[in-house]
């Protein structure tokens, strides 16, 4: 009885966690071809495929939506540092894309957006090797979003202002359209990103090294900086306790058994 009572308890705290804690983060496919025949709009209005947008070049993706109260700003500024001080030819070496994953997003929008942050490069920068995308086809969002395993969740409060919560980072695609590497966070070291987009331009597939940021902080937008989620790692400490629990009593069931 008390095995069946233990075994219905953390059942019921699996399903509690798994509908509190939303599938929403980065599910990496390295060495997956995204469709490069999906077309968006870029901030000039001007409508091309992916491939042509990405112009046989190594390319770094950022998914962001342009009226992110929270981590987009950041994020985009992120890039930004790192391309500033990058020593590659943006154009003719690399390309960069941010991809908006929200169907209302427009090209005034994005260009406001990408006018907002461009304007703080520091160097003599080509801004047109920096395209911010928009599609307003619900299924070209799903499955540029599915394809780079870039899970995020919708959102309306009650005044009915719309919000996602999404995960951040960077996805590097080869010049064949290949995912070759991620890198998470916010913020990227110019090197990591420069060698990134050398493999990249070889087809060559690197793994993830940092994680840890993306699972055990979130973004409060109201202070403007990364806060500690308690709420996952409180989860993770409850549930492996409790399997631990179940482990223990059924290894201690078993020896009662074999004392009889």
């Amino acid at each position: 009885m008390k095995k069946l009572f233990l075994i219905i308890f953390l059942s019921t705290l699996l399903s509690t966690l798994n509908a509190s804690e939303e599938k929403v983060g980065t599910y990496e496919k390295l060495g997956n071809f995204v469709s490069l025949d999906l077309i968006f709009t870029d901030e000039n209005g001007v409508t091309k495929t992916l491939a042509e947008f990405m112009d046989n070049k190594p390319t770094v993706i950022s998914l962001n939506y342009y009226n992110c109260p929270g981590i987009c700003g950041p994020q985009i500024d992120g890039i930004l540092k790192s391309l500033d001080k990058m020593q590659l030819v943006e154009g003719k070496e690399y390309k960069a894309l941010t991809i908006s994953f929200s169907p209302q997003d427009t090209p005034d929008i994005a260009k406001k957006s990408k006018k907002n942050h461009l304007n703080l490069l520091r160097k003599d920068f080509d801004q047109s090797a920096w395209s911010f995308l928009v599609a307003n086809d619900k299924k070209i969002i799903d499955t540029i979003t599915n394809e780079l395993g870039f899970k995020y969740k919708k959102i309306t409060n009650k005044q009915g202002f719309v919000d996602y919560i999404h995960p951040a980072g960077l996805v590097i695609l080869s010049p064949k359209g290949k995912i070759t590497r991620y890198l998470s966070g916010i913020k990227y070291l110019h090197f990591d990103l420069k060698m990134a987009l050398l493999e990249a331009s070889e087809g060559k597939i690197r793994p993830t090294i940092a994680k840890a940021l993306a699972f055990c902080f979130s973004f409060d937008p109201q202070n403007s900086k990364y806060v500690f989620a308690t709420n996952k790692i409180f989860a993770t400490i409850i549930f492996t306790l409790v399997f631990g629990l179940f482990i223990y009593l059924i290894l201690k069931g078993r020896k009662k058994g074999e004392n009889l």
